[in-house]
This record gives structure tokens, C-alpha cells and sequence, in this order.
């Protein structure tokens, strides 16, 4: 499937830019990268997330891993979404109402994310 191949690595700047370039496309393969940057956005920021969240490193404030886990699981539905709409087709493509259904949900999932991050440095020690 031509939507999950890449010739060469792509480098997303971020979710909301990447749910940016999906309300503005219309062409099915301009959408399909742009689903596919939300996707790559999320991954990395999963994956970030989850050395975060690890108990062996404790750099996470003990009182913020709930909400990191909150925001771990919004990012896992979106992501799973992503890969939904890149397998179904240019059918799903075409699915206005679940494209901007899932343009919210990834919006809301990187302004959770945004709001852990700064939960983060709000922390005394985040200073230091």
C-alpha cells in the first residue's frame, strides 16, 4: 500500500501541523501524508512518553503519572484511528465527517499532551 511505504524518512514538526495540512487537504494523496504525519507525530511522542512514564527512571514527578497515562491512552485511540483510515482506502479518504471527526480527536490529543508538558514544567524542580 502506497500510504504506509516511504522512500525516505519524513521528518512531522508536529501534530497540530500535521491536522493543519489534513483540514486543508483535498486530494487523497495529500491526505493520506497528512494522516500519516499525525501518525508519525504520535509515535514519536508515544515513545517519549513511554521513557518518561517508566518507573526504573523516575524523572517523572510520581503525581503527573496519571495524567501522562491519560494522555498515553488519548494518543494510542488517535493513533489507531490513523492506521484505520490509511488501511481502509481512498474511501475512507473521501469520509469528510470522519476526517474532521478525527482531526478533533487528534487536536484534542496534542492540546492533553500540550497541557501534560507544561504540567511538567510548572514542577519546583523543573527549574533546577
Amino acid at each position: 500500500m502506497e500510504a504506509l511505504e516511504a522512500s525516505e524518512p519524513r521528518f512531522v514538526d508536529s501534530l497540530l501541523g500535521a491536522v493543519h495540512r489534513l483540514e486543508v487537504a483535498r486530494e487523497p494523496r495529500a491526505i493520506r501524508e497528512a494522516i500519516r504525519d499525525c501518525a508519525l507525530a504520535i509515535e514519536f511522542r508515544l515513545d517519549t512518553l513511554a521513557r518518561e512514564l517508566e518507573p526504573s527512571r523516575g524523572q517523572l514527578d510520581p503525581s503527573l503519572v496519571p495524567a501522562g497515562r491519560a494522555v498515553e491512552q488519548v494518543l494510542r485511540e488517535v493513533l489507531i484511528e490513523a492506521w484505520r483510515l490509511l488501511e481502509a482506502g481512498d474511501d475512507a479518504l473521501a469520509d469528510r465527517p470522519r476526517l474532521a471527526s478525527f482531526a478533533r480527536a487528534a487536536t484534542r490529543a496534542a492540546q492533553r499532551e500540550a497541557a501534560f508538558a507544561f504540567a511538567q514544567l510548572a514542577l519546583p524542580e523543573a527549574l533546577d
